[in-house]
């Protein structure tokens, strides 16, 4: 059997959207393990979750994001042919909410969101970077380093809700962006 574990960080105060993205996923994808964590960066707390997660694929979401039908399926096949699956995210009203999201299927492209990977590749590519905000591009920019490329999906698709974003301080975003700037440098890439 299967074993999927789903990780969900959140900084609190968003416990209406986190409810209708727990049960959307184990609606979805009956059996699956919901870990949540409060008070960490996106990264920092996937990487917390990340010691406690069981099975066999695990799916980096975020609070904010409604899993919609279909969407383990289409992203485990993709995962299993040996690539990254771009999630699409889309408005409550089902437009895309950028360019990105309505790119053909299968068009390879270099950054990723609520990421579907294995403990395998966790091991391989690291841990995420402490932050919310660039940790989805470092770790799309690492995962294609180690071999994963990243291809637009259909199916691993998300409804985005529009929460606050009062975490987000100037202070912490100059926080958040050195981290990723420290990524780059560990990493050589200019």
């Amino acid at each position: 059997m299967t074993v999927l574990s789903v990780l969900i960080p959140t900084v609190g105060g968003r416990e209406d959207m986190l409810h209708q993205v727990k049960t959307a996923c184990e609606q979805t994808v009956p059996g699956c393990e919901v870990l949540v964590v409060y008070g960490f960066s996106w990264g920092e707390g996937l990487n917390q979750l990340a010691t406690v997660a069981k099975g066999d694929y695990w799916s980096c979401c975020c609070d904010d994001t409604v899993p919609l039908p279909g969407w383990f399926d289409a992203g485990r096949a993709r995962l299993d042919a040996g690539m990254e699956p771009a999630s699409r995210y889309f408005n409550a009203d089902g437009t895309p909410l950028h360019a990105i999201d309505d790119a053909p299927d299968g068009l390879p492209i270099g950054w990723c969101r609520s990421f579907l990977i294995t403990p395998q590749m966790y091991d391989a590519v690291g841990p995420f970077i402490d932050a919310t905000w660039y940790a989805d591009w470092d770790y799309s920019e690492r995962l294609v380093a180690a071999g994963w490329p990243i291809v637009a999906t259909d199916g691993f698709a998300f409804t985005h809700l529009h929460g606050s974003r009062e975490w987000l301080t100037p202070e912490e975003d100059r926080r958040q962006r050195a981290e990723y700037e420290l990524s780059h440098l560990r990493q050589g890439i200019a």
